[in-house]
């Protein structure tokens, strides 16, 4: 067992909203081979589910968006999910996967390392990193109207209590 400063191990769920419960959960399980494992409900209907691999020790949970308050969680062009391959050839094998599914990505690298990209049925994309290269330095990245990020070293914003 590893042992971490804070006690944490890390996380085991993200929670994305999304429009379509059983398109999206056919998604998630059909990517990244996971297995259909909980449902939740509001007594007349399911309104959400779970998606586990026991393995790595992670759950993906769906949300449908209409049933959140509000209806307007939506987080497209947005990566909430950012699992690590345990190898580049194992994030090949991903994406050669996806492309069987007919599926697009996208790659690149950056700081915090290589990745490989693909967009699930709401447009919210869920990331593979393949070679992790991350800083425990801080960093941060601005997005201009060209879409060209531009990095800086110091934060923009002051934490409460800091």
């Amino acid at each position: 067992m590893t042992t971490t400063s804070n006690g944490v191990r890390g996380i085991i769920q993200a929670t994305v909203p999304v429009s379509d419960l059983s398109r999206s959960a056919a998604f998630y399980r059909d990517l990244l081979g996971l297995t259909y494992i909980r449902e939740f409900g509001n007594g007349d209907e399911v309104t959400g589910c779970a998606l586990a691999d026991w393995d790595a020790r992670y759950l993906v949970a769906l949300r449908r968006r209409d049933t959140l308050a509000g209806g307007a969680a939506d987080l497209r062009g947005e990566h909430p999910i950012i699992v690590e391959a345990e190898s580049e050839e194992a994030a090949v094998r991903l994406r050669e996967r996806a492309v069987a599914m007919g599926i697009a990505s996208t790659s690149g690298t950056h700081v915090d390392g290589t990745w490989i990209e693909f967009l699930d049925p709401d447009g919210i994309a869920i990331r593979v990193v393949h070679s992790p290269t991350a800083s425990e330095s801080f960093f941060g990245v601005a997005f201009g109207a060209n879409g060209e990020p531009t990095f800086y070293d110091e934060p923009r914003v002051q934490l409460s209590g800091s």
